[in-house]
This record gives C-alpha cells, structure tokens and sequence, in this order.
C-alpha cells in the first residue's frame, strides 16, 4: 500500500507528485517524500499540449531514495486525481528499472576496473618484474646536477 500521494507546486513553478513518507510537525517546516516526479508540459507541432513525467531530482531515482522538501517552497497541495496516478505509477515503475540499469552498468564497470588494477598489481609483484626494475634502477643513475659544484652562488 503506498503512503499518501500528493501533487505540490512550488514556488519554482514546478509541479511535483510524490509519496509523502512524513509530514512536518510543530515548526518543522520540512516533508519527507519519494518517488517524486515532475510534470513537464510539452507542445507538439500541431500546437497540441501535453504532460509527461520526468524524475524531480537527478540520481535520486530510486524508489527507497528520500528527499526532503521545505514547506516554505511550496505554493500548493492537491491530491492527485485517479488518471494522473496511474500515470504516475507507470512512470515511477520506468524510473526505477532506469535508476537499477544504471546501478547495474555501475557495478560492472566498478568490477572490471577492479579486475584490472588486480592484473597490474600482480604483473608489477611478479620476482621477473621487480628483479628487472631493481637492475633498470642499478644500471646507472638518473639523477641530473642542477647546480655546477664549483661555482659559488
């Protein structure tokens, strides 16, 4: 069962709809929320006006992401009616699988950048590479004189 659904219009003009997780009490002047998705207003070529929904914040896309709205930005609360929820939950649902493909994409590329400092490190720990970079290092030096030791600065 969801918590209760809201619509909220800001000071910005945005027009938000979201679960509210907990409302402000005494002089809190903050509301817990999630799943928050904006309503963009769109126009199409035949002059046609139409709303979608688009996450309110990036990256906090998944559904157990809360965020914290200051009452003091907000204009309006309405309950969103019937038409525009199952809109709503659809969008939510598209908002997870895209918040969990790109966790997913994550952790594989945080593994294989994982993999590939573990072949480094075992290539650079091998007895053949280090006894090779101590002779490279004994072979002769490679520190230059800057300063010419018989003339006096």
């Amino acid at each position: 069962m969801d918590n209760e659904l809201r619509q909220f219009k800001t000071t910005s003009g945005e027009e938000i709809v979201c679960e509210v997780m907990q409302w402000t009490e005494g002089y809190d002047s903050e509301i817990l929320i999630r799943k928050a998705m904006k309503l963009v207003l769109h126009e199409s070529e035949e002059g046609v006006k139409y709303y979608s929904f688009r996450p309110w914040m990036v990256y906090q896309e998944h559904p157990e992401d809360i965020i914290v709205l200051n009452i003091n930005n907000v204009v309006g609360i309405g309950f969103p009616p019937e038409t525009l929820l199952a809109q709503y939950h659809e969008a939510v649902e598209e908002m997870a699988a895209m918040s969990a493909a790109r966790e997913s994409e994550y952790n594989k590329t945080f593994e294989e950048k994982v993999r590939q400092i573990a072949k480094r490190q075992k290539r650079a720990a091998s007895p053949d590479k280090i006894d090779e970079m101590l002779q490279r290092m004994d072979s002769g030096s490679n520190v230059i004189d800057m300063f010419d030791p018989k003339k006096v600065h």
